[in-house]
């Protein structure tokens, strides 16, 4: 797997609260699956990632999610400048505790979550501002890691990098 920076990924996470994702995006989904309940951003071909986890940080995704089910996708627009661009919009959010307010109204409410975008946002609100923030989507509140996943799976414009189990490197 060649990662490039401006890639996303999702992964599985099989403790209570990424089950509750899991139901919860089972029920608001287009195709009434959902498998992912995490996600974030790659940073470089070494595989550094910036993620919503306690706080907003980087981590690396081969340690993190080694013998775990990933998908990576990549717009097929994404150029070092638009990265950088989108970067630069999104790496203040480094450090900061994460949007667990954001967190309660996806799992209470989740059109609520699409029309209050107060705060960085969840895993994959933050990893999905990043490309809005490039402008490659028109949108990044409410998004769910389910649905990034269904967009690397659907979306013309971004390519399946990879879907299994996330490999030692």
């Amino acid at each position: 797997m060649i990662l490039a920076a401006g890639d996303i990924f999702c992964t599985q996470n099989p403790m209570m609260l990424g089950r509750a994702i899991n139901r919860v995006q089972k029920f608001i989904s287009m195709d009434g699956r959902s498998e992912y309940s995490h996600s974030g951003l790659i940073l470089n071909s070494a595989g550094t990632t910036f993620e919503a986890l306690w706080k907003n940080g980087r981590q690396n995704l081969f340690a993190a999610y080694q013998d775990k089910k990933i998908i990576v996708g990549r717009h097929k627009k994404m150029t070092p400048l638009l990265f950088n661009l989108g970067w630069n919009k999104l790496k203040h959010h480094e450090g900061t505790w994460y949007a667990g307010h954001r967190l309660v109204l996806f799992l209470l409410c989740p059109p609520l979550a699409k029309y209050l975008a107060i705060g960085p946002g969840v895993c994959s609100e933050l990893t999905a501002k990043h490309w809005y923030k490039a402008g490659l989507i028109n949108f990044w509140s409410g998004v769910y890691p389910d649905f990034l996943a269904d967009m690397i799976h659907t979306w013309r414009d971004i390519d399946l990098i990879y879907e299994g189990i996330c490999p030692e490197r």
